[in-house]
């Protein structure tokens, strides 16, 4: 990718990082690599984000947040048009995850951004515990809470353990579908969001309804 000589030296370097956390993570990124990248100094990144991890959190948070926006007020319109009969499962878990699938159509930056959102929950970094337990667990909240309508039958417990299984499949999705093809030996398409947003949907509804066993 190509930054723009043209946007503010804080939006390069938030791309220019992203792409590069993304593609090798966050121990096999230097600040020198990202200052190479964007073309700026290294006092640049120092002056607007400090060191790397508030930068790496930086990335994260600049993604996380309008993410969480479009996903609160799908809520919220999907809330107002269901009234007191429980939102449809399928649209409720849509309505989470479609913003980010979203970010795989056609947009070189959001390909490498939602890489390094799942490479975010599935290689864990404990300073950026905090940082998602801020900006990710309340809104994964609120939709737990319209889900649990569904499965009300289900103990606590259980019902964690489906959520948990649901978003860590989700996220491991979005880490690998740049090498489907491969992954698959040529059975999937390299970011297909279309199709896996609609398998994930399925997947996810059917998990989360699932018969109830003994000690669920």
């Amino acid at each position: 990718m190509t930054t723009n000589p043209d946007i503010e030296t804080p939006t390069k370097i938030l791309l220019s990082a992203g792409e590069l956390f993304a593609s090798f993570g966050f121990h096999g990124t230097s600040i020198r690599a990202v200052t190479q990248k964007a073309k700026v100094n290294l006092a640049a990144i120092h002056y607007h984000f400090g060191d790397k991890k508030s930068l790496y959190c930086s990335v994260i948070s600049n993604q996380l947040r309008p993410i969480n926006q479009v996903r609160l007020v799908g809520l919220a319109n999907a809330l107002k048009y269901s009234g007191d009969k429980p939102i449809p499962l399928s649209l409720l878990v849509d309505i989470y995850a479609r913003p980010l699938f979203d970010l795989c159509v056609d947009d070189p930056n959001g390909l490498a951004m939602i890489r390094l959102l799942g490479r975010s929950m599935i290689e864990p970094l404990p300073f950026v515990d905090k940082l998602l337990a801020e900006e990710l667990h309340p809104v994964t909240a609120q939709f737990a809470q319209a889900i649990r309508r569904h499965v009300h039958r289900l103990t606590p417990e259980g019902f964690m353990w489906r959520v948990s299984f649901v978003v860590g499949a989700m996220h491991h999705t979005l880490a690998t579908m740049h090498r489907m093809r491969d992954l698959t030996r040529g059975l999937c398409r390299d970011n297909d969001a279309e199709t896996a947003l609609r398998q994930f949907v399925q997947l996810a509804t059917a998990t989360l309804s699932a018969p109830i066993e003994a000690g669920s």
